[in-house]
């Protein structure tokens, strides 16, 4: 199966050239891409992958593909600008307005990358129709993420599908529709599982990461911690919801991350967030499994997923 992933950065490396004349931005711009490189660069393989599955052939796609990554290298960019997050990234070294300036240009220019690719011009606006849709309904999560009201898992579901789910089958339909011409309900079905399986993992991990990153010290509302939260009931650990809701200070706290690993065990929470990342994560298998695909697509697709 082809993977790519080169040819991808070697893509959006070119058009980089192309399109940053000035030399702060431009290096600014260079040092992001070669950074987003030595990522997985999940998003621009499936749309590589959905393409050629549904019967795209040509080398225009890798073009498609940079354009998908210049989406999600702007949306970083600005959550982390939104989060103070992700402090080792190269964004995070310019000053704000530089950077929220570089992330309006990489999303410019994924638009701009899709319109100037050679597939037939019904297929690019399709694209291009979808692409700009997911990304104001990323917006839309995102600002619920932001918001930080969330209290049921019906609701968590619901941001997850809007934020960071949404993005993935954004990935996974522009491959589908530069080959097709038209959507696949069960790819937009599937994508949206895996999207969830994986935001479930990573929340369960920043939940333990008090290092770099924790939920539970930024009091995010995600799924593992309103489940950890719902389920103390021993004085000792009262602590925990202490801290949530403010009664405590992070200086109060931050000697106790063994003590807390040692709480989310015994509630259970980390064996929750496995049974819930795996429950979409079948449900993908299961839509997968209803497709009938040929055994080589299907299984490139669930070495993605994992």
């Amino acid at each position: 199966m082809e993977d790519g992933a080169m040819k991808l950065a070697e893509e959006m490396e070119a058009q980089v050239l192309r399109s940053f004349a000035e030399d702060y931005l431009y290096e600014a711009a260079v040092t992001s891409v070669k950074v987003k490189a030595t990522e997985s660069l999940m998003c621009g393989r499936m749309t590589l992958l959905h393409y050629r599955m549904f019967g795209g052939c040509g080398d225009d796609i890798y073009r498609a593909a940079a354009a998908v990554e210049f989406m999600i290298l702007a949306l970083d960019i600005i959550d982390d600008i939104q989060d103070d997050d992700h402090k080792a990234m190269p964004w995070n070294d310019l000053p704000k307005n530089i950077a929220l300036n570089l992330a309006i240009a990489f999303l410019t220019l994924s638009h701009e990358t899709l319109l100037c690719c050679r597939f037939p011009s019904e297929h690019i606006h399709k694209a291009v129709m979808y692409l700009s849709r997911q990304v104001i309904t990323a917006t839309n999560g995102q600002t619920l993420d932001l918001l930080n009201t969330i209290s049921t898992e019906e609701e968590y579901i619901t941001m997850v599908k809007q934020k960071s789910a949404a993005l993935l089958v954004c990935a996974c339909m522009i491959g589908v529709i530069l080959a097709t011409g038209d959507v696949s309900p069960h790819v937009e079905e599937y994508a949206m599982e895996i999207g969830v399986s994986a935001q479930i993992k990573n929340d369960f991990r920043d939940l333990m990461n008090w290092d770099h990153k924790s939920d539970f010290l930024q009091r995010k509302r995600t799924l593992p911690l309103l489940f950890l939260l719902s389920s103390i009931n021993q004085e000792e650990e009262r602590w925990v919801s202490d801290y949530f809701e403010g009664r405590l200070e992070l200086s109060d706290i931050l000697h106790r991350s063994e003590e807390f690993a040692v709480i989310v065990e015994r509630t259970g929470t980390s064996m929750y967030a496995s049974f819930r990342e795996r429950s979409s994560y079948y449900h993908f298998r299961e839509i997968l499994d209803s497709m009938g695909l040929e055994s080589p697509w299907k299984q490139a697709l669930i070495a993605a997923a994992e």
